[in-house]
């Protein structure tokens, strides 16, 4: 896309004092009296909602509040375009088209998307916005800058041609001029720019010499030295339209026409008696035609000019050469050197050293000359050119600099422009107000709508787009940590919470979730802090008391957390649900004597309790009473018979006592046919059969354990023994070093076991 001049114009509507509307390229301006009514639909749409919200009219609420952020965000959208912030508008138009499908919404994102230099995206949008709407101006106007952008000229032409027949303003025309002319359509271009001049309304030289770049960069080099022809009998003084037909000479029409490029550079130094480019194009005019004489005094002065040019050192040291001078030559020739070691322009390198490289062979210097003609050959294999293609490369390098971005095109090209006057900055500023607190009222509305729904998730979303409008909307805060709690994004949950908590510290149901919260985001000093303040009230909260404590045990305070354990145990004791979750906490303390006795008196009071006996086997097994533990699972089961875990953890207790080896198989594929992906079964089952010498089986199961979860560094050990009595060595080496990997990150604390328990005793 470089060179490439990237068009479009967005048509903004005149914005009154209370709303503002836009649509892209081809309507009329809105008048005040329409801008007024689209600030009526506005109220109306909000006073609509709030009618049915009140009247628990869910449904037809959300319609209304839908239909008023269409509109809100449509209008703020296009105040972003307008402003310049083109990031802001792109993210309000992708969340409008959510609530208003439609081409206008399409085509201003894809107008943003443009501003970004996100062509891929812009396209995709423009796509979008001509399939809903084919006649659609602003769409096919869009896409028509797009492909032009892109330099996909043959899909830009048709959309080029319609739009500037719909609209004809100059910036469209002179991209579909220069569209006609890189599709090699001559004529078409011709007869376009003679329309574009009527269209300017005068001729003028900075026209002509803008078509003749055009044609120059499309490689019509005779039109354009007509053009530039023309220029100069509009204003024979210009600037620089003199060294552009001395460069366009000796660029595309060889070394016959050098003397005419002369002439021309002479006419512009005339007028501009310090150019450096025309300086310095008149030395290597001269030093081509073997006029060192000539070359020497402009090129030395081209110098003055711009100290840091290479290729003028270059043309000045061969100058020299051809006089004779070698003492000066080599001391040119070496500044252009150390101009190209330091990043500084020379295409003509190679040609630089080898020169360099010739003086010092006839200066004697033989060692430094062997090395100057090494590099140049070693830049030769790179580019093996012609001389006059290495003066091209000169040509073509600085014609950049002398093209098109060179001339001043103000007065022929319109553009939009972001430089609001301040009458219309605080215009805008008034109307970014309102529609800031309209849109997040329609946001909070339907996050409410959808928190009355148990639509967290949602609720989350249209709270937190509530919240990027205007944060300090009356509520919106804590509403916003009270649904990302319940949608169970507690991380989210922590930030909002916790921000409203610092500024209404007497909340205490928002001090409670933030404490459970920054619990499940393994925040543990934030449970802490957020939990202690409510000293007695805490112990009086079983659930909470135990996210406290499991929160000290993670910080290290063990003493403070059995306290907190023991104060609420006793306080319970006739609360089965309250002392389970104490019981819990007995257990991450590792005081597992306790927690049977907890968990008994929560089967004394409520002798059905899920995961009571579970639990209680658990504790016995880590106090290695496996007869006892066989019992409590067995309860467990008659409670859930379809509980994989105390299924597994049964045959655990008769798999440390070597007991009922058939027995301890069946469970264990009970347990698999009830969770198929239960690894720890698996690994059980293998290193059964393992032991057993039924070798396959057991690499079945440990392979079908891996596939359930790969992180268990204790079955890819297992996995390696069966392997290895299969023979199968380098299987069994592989397990074994992901065994040793995993050994090694294994070096972590375990967090706190989850309410309810899912834990997974494994054996080694």
């Amino acid at each position: 896309m470089k060179g490439r001049i990237l068009i479009f114009v967005v048509c903004f509507f005149a914005f009154s004092a209370n709303a503002q509307e836009a649509v892209l390229a081809g309507k009329d301006k809105e008048s005040t009296t329409d801008s007024t009514q689209q600030r009526d639909r506005l109220l109306e749409h909000l006073s609509a909602a709030e009618k049915y919200q009140i009247a628990g009219d869910f449904g037809r609420a959300a319609l209304e509040n839908e239909a008023l952020l269409a509109i809100a965000l449509r209008r703020s959208g296009l105040i972003a375009i307008e402003e310049g912030r083109f990031a802001d508008a792109s993210s309000i138009f992708e969340k409008a088209v959510k609530f208003a499908e439609g081409a206008d919404n399409r085509t201003n994102l894809a107008v943003a998307y443009m501003r970004q230099n996100r062509f891929d995206d812009a396209l995709a949008q423009a796509k979008v916005a001509t399939a809903l709407d084919p006649e659609h101006k602003g769409a096919n106007y869009i896409l028509g800058n797009i492909y032009y952008a892109k330099e996909e000229y043959e899909l830009a032409l048709p959309q080029l041609e319609n739009s500037f027949k719909s609209n004809p303003e100059f910036e469209l025309g002179r991209a579909l001029g220069f569209t006609y002319l890189s599709l090699k359509k001559l004529d078409l271009a011709k007869k376009h720019f003679a329309e574009l001049v009527k269209l300017v309304g005068r001729d003028s030289a900075d026209l002509r010499i803008l078509i003749a770049k055009f044609y120059e960069r499309t490689n019509y080099p005779a039109e354009a030295e007509k053009e530039l022809k023309k220029a100069l009998a509009l204003e024979p003084g210009k600037a620089r339209v003199n060294t552009f037909i001395g460069y366009l000479l000796m660029q595309h029409f060889g070394s016959e026409r050098f003397p005419e490029a002369a002439a021309a550079f002479g006419r512009e130094l005339k007028i501009r008696p310090n150019d450096f480019y025309a300086l310095f194009f008149s030395g290597v005019v001269a030093a081509s035609l073997k006029q060192p004489e000539k070359a020497i005094p402009l090129l030395t002065k081209a110098i003055r000019i711009n100290p840091n040019s290479g290729e003028a050192y270059l043309f000045l040291g061969q100058s020299q050469v051809d006089m004779g001078d070698l003492v000066n030559a080599e001391a040119n020739l070496r500044k252009a050197v150390e101009l190209e070691a330091k990043g500084g322009k020379n295409t003509q390198a190679r040609r630089t050293h080898f020169l360099l490289g010739r003086v010092l062979l006839r200066t004697g210097k033989k060692e430094e000359a062997r090395n100057e003609l090494k590099i140049a050959g070693e830049l030769q294999k790179k580019a093996l050119d012609s001389s006059r293609s290495e003066i091209n490369r000169i040509l073509g390098q600085v014609a950049g600099e002398t093209s098109l971005e060179s001339v001043d095109e103000n007065s022929v090209v319109s553009k939009v422009d972001v430089n609001l006057k301040p009458e219309r900055i605080e215009q805008l500023k008034k109307l970014k107000f309102f529609l800031s607190d309209v849109t997040a009222q329609g946001f909070n509305n339907l996050g409410v709508i959808a928190t009355q729904g148990r639509r967290f998730k949602a609720a989350l979303a249209h709270f937190s787009d509530a919240y990027e409008w205007k944060p300090d909307f009356p509520n919106l805060g804590r509403n916003l940590g009270i649904v990302a709690f319940q949608a169970g994004e507690h991380e989210a949950a922590v930030k909002h919470l916790g921000r409203h908590l610092k500024s209404n510290p007497q909340d205490a149901l928002i001090r409670k979730m933030l404490g459970v919260s920054s619990y499940f985001a393994k925040d543990y000093s934030g449970t802490v802090a957020a939990l202690s303040p409510m000293n007695e009230a805490l112990y009086a909260d079983a659930e909470l008391s135990y996210f406290y404590g499991m929160s000290l045990i993670q910080l290290e305070s063990n003493k403070e957390a059995s306290e907190v354990f023991n104060k609420v145990a006793l306080s319970t004791q006739r609360n089965p649900a309250a002392l389970f979750n104490i019981a819990q906490g007995f257990m991450a303390l590792g005081d597992f004597e306790r927690a049977v006795a907890e968990f008994s008196q929560v089967l004394s009071l409520a002798p059905n309790t899920p995961k009571a006996n579970y639990f209680i086997g658990q504790c016995l097994i880590r106090l290695n009473r496996y007869a006892d533990a066989e019992r409590y699972f067995s309860r467990e089961l008659e409670i859930s018979p379809s509980d994989p875990l105390s299924k597994y953890h049964l045959a655990l207790t008769l798999i440390e006592r070597k007991i009922e080896p058939e027995r301890t198989i069946r469970i264990l594929e009970e347990a698999i046919l009830i969770r198929s992906d239960y690894a720890d079964a698996h690994y059980q089952l293998g290193k059964i059969y393992l032991e057993r010498g039924e070798l396959q089986k057991a690499v079945d199961q440990l392979e079908r354990a891996v596939t359930a979860d790969a992180t268990k560094d204790y079955v890819h050990y297992q996995l390696s023994i069966a392997y290895r009595k299969l023979k199968r060595k380098a299987d069994a080496d592989r397990e074994l070093e992901i065994y040793k990997k995993l050994k090694e990150e294994k070096r972590k604390n375990s967090g706190p076991m989850p309410m309810g328990g899912d834990s997974n005793q494994s054996g080694t």
